[in-house]
C-alpha cells in the first residue's frame, strides 16, 4: 500500500510540474507579445492532442513557428476556436523537433537555404487522418530565403507567409514569429489546382479506376491517390505546357493502354516521399554520390538520373527524356510532388526491378527513425551516402529510392494507366 501512494505521489508531481512547465512556456509567449497563440495552446492544452503536443515542447530542442497576434484575427482561422482539437493539429504544424539553428549567424538565426534551395523538416503534426506518408512518418514543412532581400518565407501557403524574427526561450526552443497561420497540406487534387496544374488535374477528376476499392467498386483518380493505402510518392508532374507539347505523342499511344501505363510509371516513385535536399545532393555529388543510375528506379522499373548545371536541375529517365526541375516540394497528405518542364516519354519498363526496389523502399520505411532536423537524407538498409549540399543547411545523405510493378488490370486502366492520365 505505501508503495502504491508513493508511486501515486510521484505520479501527481510529475502531472503537476509538466502543468507548471506548459504554464511557464505560455506565460513566456504571453510576454512576448505573442498573446494569441498563447490563448491557442492555452486552449488546446484542454484537449489531448494540445497536451501531447505541449509536453513534447517540454523536451528536447524544438523550433516553434509562432503566428503573430493579427494572424489569428484571419477568418479563415476563426473556426477553430470551437474546435481544440483542430486547433491542437494546426499548432503541431507550427512544431518542428530538433535543431535549426544557423550557429553560424547568432544562437537564434533560423536555418535556411537560398532559393531555390529549400529547407525542410518533419513537424510534430502526425494524426493519421491528415498525414498519410511511408512508415507513419510525421507532415514535413518547406521554407526557403530570397538572395535579394534576405526574406524567409514558406513553400506552400496561399497567401504568402514570411518569417518576421527569431528569439530563444530557455536553452531548447527557437521561437519564429510568422505573418500567418500556416496551412495543412491537401490530398493531390487541391495542390496541383492550387499550382494552376489544370492539364493533370482534370484528367485525375475525369477518369475512373475499375475495382479499385475492396468491395469491387470504382473509384476516381482522385480516390486512388487519395487511398489509406498510398503512402509515400514521388511524382515529377509535367507542367500544362508540358503536356500540350507532348499531346501529339500522347495522343499515338491513346489505343495502348499497356504503353500508357508504363510512360505513367516512369514518371513517378512509389512508396518513398523524397524532397529537394536528397534529389538536389545526388546532382550535384554526381559520381561522388553513392548512388547511381540503378539506384533511382521508377515504378515501371527504369532509373532516373539527375544532374545540374547552371540551368537548373535536371531529372532523366533510362531512355534519355529529360525534363527540367521547375517548383519543386509541393507537399501533400502522402507524398511530394515537383513540377518538371517536359513529358518523360519513355514506354520500356523491367517489371522485376520496379518490384524489388519497392520492397526495399517499403522495408526501410518500416524501419523506425528519430525525425528531427533538417532532412538530410533517409535511412537506408543496403547503402551509405556521403554528404556534400548546395545547400548549407542541409547536408543530404544519399538515398535509396523504391518503387512499385502497378497492377495491369486487362482491358481497363489500372492503379498505374490511370496515373499516367493525370500526367
Amino acid at each position: 500500500m505505501r508503495r502504491s501512494l508513493a508511486i501515486l505521489s510521484i505520479f501527481g508531481f510529475c502531472l503537476r510540474a509538466q502543468a507548471q512547465n506548459s504554464s511557464d512556456l505560455i506565460n513566456s509567449l504571453r510576454g512576448a507579445g505573442l498573446t494569441s497563440l498563447a490563448s491557442a495552446l492555452q486552449l488546446a492544452n484542454e484537449t489531448q492532442e494540445g497536451q501531447n503536443l505541449l509536453s513534447q515542447l517540454m523536451n528536447g530542442n524544438h523550433t516553434l513557428f509562432a503566428p503573430d497576434n493579427q494572424a489569428f484575427d484571419d477568418p479563415i482561422v476563426q473556426p477553430l476556436a470551437n474546435d481544440p482539437a483542430g486547433l491542437a493539429n494546426v499548432l503541431a504544424y507550427h512544431v518542428l523537433p530538433g535543431n535549426f539553428v544557423n550557429s553560424s549567424m547568432n544562437s537564434s538565426a533560423l536555418a535556411s537555404g537560398v532559393l531555390p534551395n529549400v529547407t525542410l523538416g518533419h513537424t510534430l503534426l502526425a494524426n493519421s487522418s491528415l498525414v498519410q506518408l511511408e512508415g507513419n512518418k510525421s507532415q514535413v514543412l518547406a521554407w526557403s530565403r530570397n538572395d535579394s532581400d534576405g526574406q524567409i518565407y514558406f513553400l506552400n501557403q496561399n497567401p504568402q507567409v514570411n518569417v518576421l524574427n527569431t528569439s530563444t526561450i530557455g536553452n531548447n526552443l527557437l521561437v519564429a514569429s510568422i505573418d500567418g497561420v500556416l496551412q495543412l497540406p491537401g490530398n493531390i487534387s487541391s495542390v496541383l489546382d492550387q499550382n494552376n496544374l489544370t492539364s493533370v488535374l482534370g484528367f485525375l477528376n475525369m477518369v475512373n479506376v475499375p475495382g479499385f476499392y475492396s468491395n469491387g467498386s470504382n473509384a476516381t483518380v482522385n480516390g486512388v491517390l487519395d487511398a489509406n493505402t498510398t503512402r509515400g510518392y514521388t511524382f515529377f508532374a509535367p507542367n500544362n505546357e508540358a503536356i500540350l507539347n507532348a499531346n501529339s505523342s500522347l495522343a499515338s499511344l491513346a489505343n495502348n493502354q499497356t504503353a500508357l501505363a508504363i510512360l505513367l510509371q516512369n514518371h513517378y516513385i512509389n512508396g518513398s516521399s523524397y524532397y529537394s535536399p536528397q534529389l538536389y545532393s545526388v546532382a550535384s555529388n554526381g559520381s561522388n554520390s553513392n548512388l547511381n543510375s540503378s539506384d533511382l528506379i521508377s515504378a515501371a522499373g527504369e532509373p532516373f538520373s539527375l544532374n545540374t548545371n547552371s540551368s537548373g536541375t535536371f531529372v532523366t529517365s533510362g531512355n534519355g527524356a529529360s525534363a527540367k526541375i521547375v517548383k519543386s516540394d509541393l507537399l501533400t497528405e502522402n507524398g511530394v510532388i515537383h513540377i518538371i518542364d517536359h513529358v518523360l516519354a519513355n514506354t520500356d519498363s523491367h517489371p522485376g526491378r520496379a518490384s524489388s526496389a519497392y520492397a526495399s523502399a517499403t522495408s526501410v520505411a518500416a524501419q523506425s527513425s528519430t525525425q528531427t532536423g533538417p532532412i538530410e537524407g533517409l535511412p537506408t538498409s543496403s547503402a551509405t551516402g556521403t554528404s556534400r549540399s548546395n545547400n548549407p543547411s542541409n547536408d543530404a545523405a544519399s538515398i535509396r529510392v523504391g518503387s512499385m510493378w502497378g497492377l495491369i488490370i486487362a482491358g481497363a486502366f489500372g492503379w498505374a494507366m490511370v496515373m499516367f492520365v493525370g500526367v
